[in-house]
């Protein structure tokens, strides 16, 4: 009689433990940044370079950026402004992003669907 109960106690409990194992296989997590650098170069001709950056972040430029280089592993997102808004331009993994008299105020490195959304703004 005691194992009887103590199966239906387990038959009980799979579903809650695979649910939570389906969560954290689904859910991005949150604190994963981008393995290697970006670089980019401000109007002026100042060149900087910031190493292991974290991903799904908005992360503004200073004084803004002409030519932009991925060297994470992560896909960048290039936004018009310094908040990540006004989204245009994608740039791959080992790619360079480099217009002439066009200025970007930020990047975002992670998923497609957290940067179309904005997030983290």
């Amino acid at each position: 009689m005691r194992s009887s109960r103590h199966k239906g106690r387990l038959r009980r409990s799979v579903p809650a433990i695979a649910g939570a194992f389906l969560l954290l296989a689904v859910l991005p997590a949150s604190a994963q940044g981008a393995s290697g650098s970006y670089t980019y170069l401000t109007a002026s001709g100042q060149p900087f370079q910031v190493a292991e950056p974290p991903s799904d972040t908005c992360l503004p430029f200073v004084s803004g950026a002409v030519r932009f280089s991925n060297d994470t592993t992560d896909t960048a997102f290039l936004y018009a402004d310094g908040a990540c808004g006004g989204g245009w331009a994608l740039v791959g993994v080992g790619a360079t992003w480099d217009q002439t008299g066009v200025l970007a105020g930020s990047v975002r490195l992670g998923s497609t669907a957290r940067s179309a959304q904005g997030a983290g703004r």
